[in-house]
């Protein structure tokens, strides 16, 4: 067997975990369901050796040195224990797969009870979103915002989408998030609350672009 080693610094490490599929219901923001949600804190590798952290060390590129060895990289270890990883792991990923990092370590906070982080990293994640380049995408934004306390935001992104003819199993979820939006619920819901039966679950980074347009600019980016 071959002997596979962080790019970096050339530390053995595994190959990338494979979490077992879920099996029960994802949340609007498609965290998926048990019991892939409680493997979480292996879905990301940190090297022994020098201390960077993605989902396969053996695949970064190897000028991520200089990020891992920055003052700002370092410091992220005074952060949240459970949140570090990912917040490491966004600073060191290409531009498309931050915000998805970014939601990530939203969940490690929501599973810490650290409702302020939470929010915090959200609105990050939401800030990195950039273009939706698809209805499902836009969907997963409008619960972002509204699960970070933008719910002007995420009724704006609601009606946008709205004024797009969804399909029926679009229209059901931006209908449920609609309602929830105007009651001011900023909490969690399943997916299976507003679409029965409960939907696939994408990777964490589907349906995102860097592109820039409405959403980024409603995001004030």
């Amino acid at each position: 067997m071959n002997t596979r080693a962080c790019a970096l610094c050339a530390t053995e490490c595994p190959p990338p975990y494979r979490p077992p599929p879920p099996e029960l219901s994802p949340d609007l923001d498609m965290r998926p369901g048990e019991p892939t949600r409680s493997t979480m804190q292996r879905w990301v590798q940190t090297c022994p050796g020098c201390g960077a952290v993605a989902p396969d060390l053996a695949g970064l590129e190897p000028q991520m040195i200089e990020v891992v060895e920055s003052e700002a990289y370092l410091s992220l270890a005074a952060r949240p224990a459970e949140a570090t990883p990912f917040l490491r792991f966004a600073m060191i990923c290409r531009e498309g797969d931050r915000a998805g990092a970014m939601l990530q370590a939203a969940w490690t906070a929501d599973d810490a009870e650290d409702d302020e982080a939470a929010i915090h990293y959200r609105r990050e994640c939401a800030a990195s979103w950039g273009e939706p380049d698809g209805v499902d995408s836009a969907l997963r934004l409008i619960d972002i915002l509204r699960r970070a306390g933008l719910l002007a935001a995420a009724e704006e992104c609601a009606a946008l989408i709205a004024e797009g003819a969804p399909d029926e199993r679009a229209q059901s979820i931006l209908d449920y998030q609609r309602a929830r939006i105007a009651q001011g619920d900023t909490g969690r819901h399943l997916m299976g609350s507003a679409l029965r039966p409960p939907a696939r679950t994408p990777h964490v980074s589907h349906g995102k672009s860097s592109k820039k347009g409405f959403f980024s600019r409603l995001l004030g980016g």
